[in-house]
């Protein structure tokens, strides 16, 4: 269970994140829904400590993370894992060695134990090994997408945070994200918390919704809750993604 609370991020003098409070229950998916520039990827990155807090604390499974010194946070990392919006795959390594990296480094697996659950995690989101040699410039947006989330599933992660898992992707790739972020969950049986202005993500994955509008949290239940009044007001009017 993370507990959020009374969180707060500022950059340059101005306020982004505003004494947030938030509970995110095991083996759920929250969906942090709302437009560009509320502060939602800030909000994700903060849990983490990716960005330090300003005041606030931040609970998982009883231990307030803002205290934890770099040894002890790199230690707690290994028990999460995070899809970044542009992928975060290692230009340099072709995907057999973005996969592999982390089993090498903090697994001690020899090369062949590797192959095997490489080989597995690419089945998983739905390729094969001809992919294996390529390297990030080579791939689709939505193949990037989908190595990036096989790269989380090989670290076997209590938590999975996904920063717009869909943002520029066509129907039928976001589609394939949208039920790769399911299987993911029942796979593995892990928390996910999912950031993203995509109405129909939010339809498709979540279990709990969070409506993130200028720094606070506007509205947290369950997505048939969410009616189009409430998008509505989220969106200032304007056009939904999803609707």
């Amino acid at each position: 269970m993370i507990q959020i609370k009374n969180l707060s991020k500022s950059f340059e003098g101005q306020k982004i994140i505003k004494n947030v409070n938030l509970e995110i229950y095991d083996n759920e998916t929250l969906v942090i829904l709302g437009p560009s520039g509320q502060g939602k990827t800030v909000f994700i990155k903060t849990i983490v400590r990716l960005f330090e807090p300003d005041s606030g604390e931040i609970i998982f499974d009883g231990i307030n993370i803002c205290s934890l010194k770099k040894r002890q946070l790199d230690e707690f990392r290994k028990k999460i894992a995070f899809v970044f919006q542009n992928s975060a795959l290692f230009d340099f390594l072709d995907v057999r060695e973005n996969l592999g990296l982390y089993l090498s480094m903090y697994k001690n697996k020899r090369p062949n134990e590797i192959e095997q659950i490489v080989l597995k995690a690419l089945n998983f989101v739905g390729l094969d090994r001809d992919v294996l040699e390529k390297y990030p410039e080579e791939l689709s947006g939505g193949m990037k997408k989908r190595v990036a989330i096989a790269r989380a599933l090989i670290k076997r992660p209590k938590y999975i945070f996904y920063d717009e898992p869909t943002t520029g992707l066509d129907k039928a790739n976001a589609e394939k994200v949208s039920r790769l972020i399911n299987l993911f969950k029942n796979e593995i049986n892990t928390t996910s918390i999912v950031v993203t202005h995509d109405i129909q993500l939010m339809k498709d994955v979540a279990d709990r919704v969070a409506l993130l509008s200028n720094g606070r949290i506007e509205f947290i239940g369950k997505k048939e809750e969410i009616d189009n009044e409430k998008l509505s007001l989220l969106y200032n009017g304007g056009e939904i993604n999803g609707l």
